[in-house]
């Protein structure tokens, strides 16, 4: 099998599209991963990517057999500005051999449609059987388990059982032995203010202190992260706090968060982290759009009636 090297990418603006293949070359059948890596320049303004809306097939005589995932990704440009890459994988086959032509994918920026590079997928057919011969089926064999083997495949549940009947015991005695609560001891609890009235009040507040004009430029970008990653904890219920921003791309996935929100969230911790790690030295302006997307990524996350666990 090939490895296909892409080097021809189309751009518009500050933005960039590429289209690779793991493999050009495959059986009838057989499965390879097609990914689309769409590319901009965070100095370029801000935005999303409209992306194709496929669905069981692509344009080529493409099926899909499952979305492999996406993945945003903070990097440095060949200019130095900072550039956020989207990537889209899905995995892939064919069922008609020869060569098939994969037509540029399309994706949408603002006003203007991007197309990324065309692709030559190679399809051969599955090499034949031996002609007239039908595979004799196998021998039954009888296998008798040992005392030790029986003891080994039934261990894990007996210890499983031993287990429950331990915790349930716990529950049990801990029921028992419960302080009974009077009528005067019973507090109602104080309602959590909620999550987005929160983290709009502390946005508006680093605003207003601008301590990057003091020279204090990380603590401002990292008072945002705190905020954001605060926010996303309450309104999602997931431990933001407690992950890095690899670690909160990679729980993404099982969260009701739409595909523009997951993009902005990400590229917001991906430039804090930039700006606290000294990877890039921001410029004026990048400190109050921070501000700013952080707000809109707050506003339009926020439902309702706000859920104020956690």
């Amino acid at each position: 099998m090939g490895t296909l090297l892409c080097t021809h990418a189309l751009t518009g603006l500050g933005q960039q599209v590429q289209m690779t293949l793991d493999t050009t070359v495959i059986a009838i059948g057989e499965p390879t991963i097609l990914r689309i890596q769409a590319d901009r320049d965070v100095t370029d303004g801000s935005g999303t990517f409209g992306w194709p809306a496929w669905q069981d097939t692509i344009p080529g005589g493409l099926e899909i057999l499952r979305a492999v995932g996406d993945d945003t990704t903070a990097l440095e440009g060949e200019g130095g500005n900072p550039i956020i890459r989207v990537e889209r994988a899905f995995e892939i086959t064919a069922w008609d051999s020869g060569y098939l032509a994969i037509p540029p994918a399309k994706l949408v920026w603002g006003n203007d449609t991007l197309a990324s590079n065309p692709l030559l997928l190679n399809v051969l057919l599955s090499p034949p059987g031996e002609p007239g011969q039908i595979a004799g089926h196998a021998d039954i064999r009888r296998v008798q388990w040992t005392l030790k083997e029986r003891l080994q495949r039934w261990l894990p549940w007996i210890l499983a059982v031993m287990a429950a009947i331990g915790l349930t015991v716990y529950i049990v005695k801990q029921w028992r032995n419960r302080p009974v609560a009077t009528v005067e001891e019973v507090v109602p609890p104080v309602p959590l203010e909620p999550a987005h009235i929160v983290a709009l009040r502390d946005l508006d507040r680093i605003a207003k202190e601008a301590v990057w004009k003091r020279g204090h430029v990380k603590a401002h970008h990292a008072a945002v992260s705190e905020v954001l990653r605060t926010y996303f904890e309450r309104r999602y219920n997931y431990p933001a706090m407690e992950r890095s921003t690899d670690e909160l791309r990679s729980g993404l996935v099982n969260l009701p968060i739409r595909s523009n929100e997951k993009e902005l969230i990400l590229e917001l911790l991906s430039l804090t982290d930039m700006v606290k790690f000294a990877k890039w030295t921001p410029q004026a302006a990048d400190h109050q759009r921070v501000i700013e997307q952080g707000i809109r990524f707050v506003e339009v996350t926020t439902t309702a009636p706000e859920n104020t666990a956690g």
